[in-house]
């Protein structure tokens, strides 16, 4: 016997979980508004004009790969994943100017680990 914190009948929603906005962005449908090279790692801040949460805006960080490399793979989905068709990124930022930052900062740091 588990805890129930809300019964179906105990909790209404009282919207049409219909009209609620994508917040999930399409992955072949994007544009690439700022990148950043550091030796093997890419910071890109993509727009995905489909995706509503934070006005469709991701900064994504990826780990060998080059601004070339990652148009040419078509669909660029910002979810972590291990998916064969496209490169996952290593890692996601608030899309701010402070994450923006935060990635670059990261970036620029890895490339001067030593092994």
């Amino acid at each position: 016997m588990g805890l129930r914190l809300f019964s179906r009948d105990s909790y209404d929603c009282n919207c049409n979980c219909n009209d609620t906005p994508n917040t999930n962005p399409d992955p072949s449908n994007w544009k690439i508004v700022e990148w950043n090279q550091f030796d093997e790692y890419l910071v890109v801040k993509i727009h995905y004009p489909d995706c509503t949460n934070y006005e469709g805006v991701k900064i994504l960080v990826y780990e060998n790969m080059t601004l070339p490399m990652l148009k040419k793979q078509k669909k660029i989905d910002p979810h972590f994943s291990e998916n064969k068709e496209f490169k996952s990124p290593i890692a996601r930022f608030e899309p701010t100017e402070d994450g923006w930052f935060k990635a670059c900062f990261l970036c620029e740091n890895l490339c001067r680990t030593p092994l």
